[in-house]
């Protein structure tokens, strides 16, 4: 019996639970990247039966759970491979399956090979691994069967030509194989220590040889996934609290990499503020961990469950361990050190690894997951202890607001509104988050030009050639980032470039920041720069003032954990700005310096921007798809006033905290719509929590007075009671196409009056909800709302429509 044996069989000629069809399936278009380029299966336009492949080594069917109705295709790929090693005495090549994921590796080892079946993916299965065969037999065979192939189709197929030009090429190696000079280099063991200081540490103990040295191996300038590198078996032990387990033959690696992915999930979990319980086989060995959700500010607990992988050899029971009394940091920190350390014993032993990307990207998920660690475990909470001078700057700045609202234009709430059409625009390829109301002008963004219209009469002032860009309203002009990080500033006058300056280009997330323009602070730009950095550009000269680093760079996806989370809200009060990075910490940065003036710690993480009211901040921790906490915080020293526990957990937060005059509610989504939760601004005590939902999601909040008022995309306007939760009043604005809704819901308060985007503009009394008017008629949808001091309405849509409306006369009764 040959040590290697290799058929491919039409699909009737053996009992597979498969349906019969008359064309190969296409290999999909969203296939893995090694996938996509190996060459696509024969004819596709050509009726044939599905046909599948027996590997059998030493007698034993190894594929027999391997699906693969390309067999042709792979038995092409695998004569083409084993050409490429009869030529040269030692080498490696790995033939891939088009159904699956599965591999196979020949290795050439002088005379004699080893064959490994596997498949690759977040989850490997091992099939065999290093059965050993005669080189010369695996070759024979590989021609028997590509002859018997040959003989069921028709000499002018394609699969016929591919087929016969692969045996050519394997005959003609075989015809000049190279001679046997030099001996296999022996194997070397490979160990990783048990860390004796450690609560949770691993070991294991492999043998490994050097890699393949043929030159498709060495090329410097290609890097490949090479799983079956790293696919080395060895015997690992534990040692937990001072107790040692043997955990049996295993694959220390995928060990490692599902190790790492059970405790990095553990750990979002425990951000999140949910229990976690897993179990996955982790290189054969079965590994369990369990996370309460209890909140303290002690470590998190968690328990541990192995069971070591099956000996048969020794005929070993497997015991299943329990390790009730763990911490969830010392399991991921274990997790983190095994990693590290089996990393470094492959690299050393085989340099090439350095270019593999399986392990590469192993190391950066070691990285990434460390640095999460880190900072989670950061006990850096600062309070500031002189925030006198915070809090009276914040204090001169709302006296100066207070006193130029109330010698501003009288209230129009008590009048009914006509509008009449002043000038309508058409621009190409409008940007609605560049386009901005600028004192008497109008700035247009476009996809090639930003434009400059006079606001009464939509005369254009000027235009000029500009790339997409984000866009930001500054004292001293238009200040446009592009995506390479170039900054220019245009003038408001002409819009010309007067100042130039360049950061670091962000690749992690969309654009965010601040402007400070305030008597008595320097006139700044503060912007995202990179991953994670917030630099301050001077609007005066162009340089770079400071910058700030705010927690981890980038967030980690596993299982799409983290992917989420990225975004920076930012918030500027006087002269502090609040960064809420998607962390656990909610920082207040002094805009002149740069300096960290407070900082406050969650277990949950800070994703939504905060709200400030007077001497008092509110900021929600978690709320994305987990629990949610509603902390008050001392705006100028960071010292906790209260925190409320929102009462539905785990939930979805929609939108910065609601403030009105007695309460802080929260927007909280859940499957039937959004509900709302109340709590006292001064005690955090329970105001009210909405049985049923008030809205549905998608709904824009804006809090006037005592009220919550709430336009919804379904063509409903609702004010709630801040106090009571109650509906005080709702309006009907009628049924809309879900391609007539609005971009952008977001009433607009201006004197008095509220300006509701619908199919049309409507206006509103707050207080009890009578209707003022109408902004039209309009054909354009208000996918862009602006109100002028004089109540003049603007309107874009985002097909490049712009309409102006100005207000008409008002009457009102003279008693």
């Amino acid at each position: 019996m040959r040590s290697f044996e290799i058929f491919v069989e039409p699909e009737l000629a053996r009992s597979r639970p498969e349906i019969l069809g008359t064309e190969p399936a296409p290999i999909p278009a969203k296939a893995p990247a090694h996938r996509r380029g190996a060459m696509p299966p024969f004819g596709d336009r050509e009726a044939r039966r599905n046909e599948v492949l027996d590997l059998f080594i030493h007698g034993a069917n190894v594929t027999a759970r391997v699906t693969e109705r390309h067999a042709s295709c792979v038995l092409r790929d695998l004569a083409w491979a084993l050409a490429d090693l009869v030529r040269v005495p030692r080498g490696k090549r790995i033939v891939r399956f088009y159904e699956d994921a599965w591999e196979l590796c020949v290795e050439r080892l002088a005379e004699s090979a080893t064959l490994s079946v596997y498949r690759g993916g977040a989850e490997p299965t091992v099939l065999v691994y290093d059965r050993e065969v005669v080189f010369e037999e695996v070759c024979a065979s590989v021609v028997e069967a590509l002859d018997a192939t040959l003989a069921r189709h028709p000499a002018s197929s394609l699969v016929a030509t591919e087929l016969v030009e692969a045996r050519r090429v394997l005959e003609a190696a075989r015809a000049d194989k190279c001679e046997i000079n030099e001996p296999v280099p022996p194997s070397s063991t490979v160990a990783v220590d048990i860390d004796r200081d450690a609560p949770i540490s691993f070991a294991a103990e492999f043998s490994m040889r050097p890699g393949p040295q043929d030159a498709a191996a060495l090329e410097p300038s290609v890097e490949r996934a090479d799983l079956h590198a790293l696919l080395v078996r060895g015997r690992m032990r534990a040692e937990i609290r001072g107790r040692s387990i043997d955990l049996g033959e295993t694959y220390p690696f995928l060990f490692a990499e599902r190790l790492l992915d059970l405790g990095s999930r553990g750990l979002d979990a425990w951000e999140r503020g949910q229990p976690f319980f897993a179990r996955v086989e982790a290189g054969g060995v079965m590994v369990g961990l369990r996370a309460s959700a209890a909140e303290g500010s002690g470590l998190p607990p968690a328990a541990l469950t192995i069971t070591p992988a099956a000996d048969d050899a020794q005929k070993r029971d497997r015991t299943v361990s329990t390790f009730p009394e763990l911490s969830l940091f010392d399991v991921v920190e274990a997790a983190l050190a095994f990693g590290r350390a089996l990393v470094r014993a492959l690299v050393r032993r085989d340099r090439t690894q350095g270019g593999n990307l399986r392990l590469a990207a192993f190391r950066r998920d070691v990285r990434t997951i460390g640095d999460t660690l880190r900072e989670v475990r950061r006990q850096d909470a600062r309070i500031n202890p002189a925030p006198e001078s915070y809090r009276a700057f914040a204090h001169q700045v709302r006296a100066k607001q207070e006193a130029a609202t109330l010698g501003g234009p009288p209230s129009t709430a008590a009048a009914r509104l006509r509008y009449v059409q002043r000038w309508r625009a058409l621009v190409p390829g409008i940007d609605l988050r560049s386009t901005f109301l600028c004192g008497d002008k109008l700035i247009i963004g476009a996809a090639l030009e930003t434009f400059c219209l006079e606001r009464t009469t939509g005369e254009l002032v000027w235009r000029k050639p500009t790339p997409r860009a984000a866009s930001v309203v500054t004292p001293a002009g238009i200040a446009r980032i592009a995506p390479d990080g170039t900054i220019e500033l245009h003038d408001f006058a002409t819009g010309d470039v007067t100042l130039r300056s360049w950061i670091a280009p962000r690749a992690g997330g969309p654009c965010a920041g601040a402007v400070v323009n305030t008597a008595g602070l320097p006139k700044l730009l503060i912007v995202t720069e990179g991953d994670k950095h917030l630099v301050a550009i001077d609007l005066t000269s162009g340089e770079a003032r400071w910058r700030y680093a705010w927690g981890r760079a980038s967030t980690f996806s596993h299982q799409g954990a983290l992917g989420q989370h990225g975004a920076l809200r930012l918030k500027r009060v006087g002269k502090l700005l609040y960064v809420a990075s998607g962390d656990s910490a909610l920082t207040a940065v002094d805009v002149q310096t740069g300096a960290v003036v407070w900082r406050v710690r969650d277990r949950l993480r800070f994703c939504a921007a905060p709200a400030v009211d007077h001497d008092t901040l509110f900021a929600v921790a978690g709320g994305a798809s987990s629990a949610a906490t509603l902390h008050a915080i001392d705006p100028y020293s960071g010292q906790p006033v209260w925190s409320a526990r929102l009462p539905s957990s785990p939930c979805t937060v929609e939108g910065p905290p609601l403030l009105t005059a007695r309460s802080v509610a929260v927007a909280v989504r859940d499957r039937r719509g959004l509900r709302l939760s109340a709590f006292d601004r001064e005690t955090g005590a329970p105001l009210f929590h909405t049985d049923t939902p008030v809205a549905p999601v998608g709904t824009s909040w804006l809090a006037v007075d005592d009220l919550l008022v709430g336009n919804t995309p379904t063509g409903d306007l609702v004010a709630v009671d801040g106090d009571r939760g109650g509906v005080r009043w709702k309006h009907a604005l009628g049924s809309t196409l879900d391609s007539d809704v609005p971009r952008k819901l977001e009433p607009v308060l201006r004197s008095g009056a509220l300006f509701v985007p619908h199919t049309d503009v409507q206006i509103f009394r707050p207080s009890d909800g009578a209707h003022l008017g109408t902004v039209g008629p309009c054909d354009a949808i208000p996918d862009l709302l602006r109100v002028d001091e004089r109540c003049d309405v603007y309107v874009a849509e985002e097909s490049g429509h712009m309409v102006a409306f100005g207000a008409g006369p008002r009457l009102s009764l003279v008693r």
